[in-house]
């Protein structure tokens, strides 16, 4: 468990230092540059702690692996506008153009859909639901993604619902993955990195797998609800003014940023 920890802390160091090498950085809200390191850190993570216990699929990892990367390439290579889903699907229809955006939101499409289709025995109901949520909770974990340690609180709100199931791991796993989860709210709330689109994109499949493998079909059928109404209400208002806005979201969505 030590070893672990350890060995986490490492790479959270070394990936922040090649990736400001690289140039792999974003000018935050407050103008600071800071590399988007905490999405690969989170992927090894999640990699290694699914791996070793035997937890999950080939299609599943797979489904994780090109979360991951279609949001790397929208780090590196993405623009500030278009935004939102209707500018990138207008910015193709009118020009032509493959936003990294659009090309992240097909990928998505693409894998999610294969995972719906070759899932285990479910009904079609519930297949369009699991497509549902494998689409739209990277999605909207994304649209968290503009001040430090929102995407992680906005997870933190979703673990209530997931309380049995984190009780059934053996402390060992829980300890660990407790003082993993520290060590990537540190570097974040502290900006000594971030997890930038590859990294909020990966928490939110990991949370649809999670609620696919985890949740009843009554709870899976009320995120998808839930996270249709954010979608819709931020391609209207921006979500930070909106949380600005409100003096109690504004203090939470405060807490842990030095």
């Amino acid at each position: 468990m030590v070893i672990a920890i350890i060995i986490n802390f490492i790479i959270l160091f070394v990936t922040a230092r090649l990736f400001v090498k690289l140039g792999w950085t974003v000018v935050n809200y407050k103008g600071d540059k800071v590399p988007y390191n905490i999405g690969l850190c989170v992927f090894i993570s999640l990699f290694l702690l699914l791996v070793l216990k035997q937890s999950i699929s080939l299609l599943a990892l797979i489904y994780l692996a090109t979360l991951w990367l279609t949001g790397f390439i929208d780090d590196c290579f993405g623009t500030k506008y278009p935004k939102g889903l209707k500018g990138h699907i207008s910015l193709f229809i009118r020009k032509g153009k493959m936003s990294t955006g659009l090309l992240k939101l097909v990928g998505t499409i693409i894998i999610s859909f294969i995972f719906a289709t070759f899932i285990d025995d479910r009904t079609i109901l519930e297949k369009i639901i699991i497509f549902l949520l494998l689409i739209m909770t990277p999605h909207v974990m994304n649209l968290f993604d503009t001040r430090p340690l929102r995407v992680w609180k906005v997870i933190f709100i979703h673990l209530f619902i997931f309380l049995p199931a984190l009780f059934r791991l053996s402390v060992s796993t829980q300890v660990s993955v407790l003082l993993i989860l520290s060590s990537f709210l540190y570097y974040e709330g502290t900006k000594r990195g971030m997890l930038g689109d590859n990294g909020a994109t990966l928490l939110g499949g990991g949370i649809s797998l999670g609620a696919i493998y985890h949740l009843s079909f009554f709870l899976q059928c009320i995120l998808v609800l839930a996270y249709i109404s954010i979608i819709l209400i931020t391609e209207r208002i921006s979500l930070t003014e909106w949380i600005e806005s409100n003096p109690i979201l504004s203090r939470i969505d405060r807490w842990g940023v030095s």
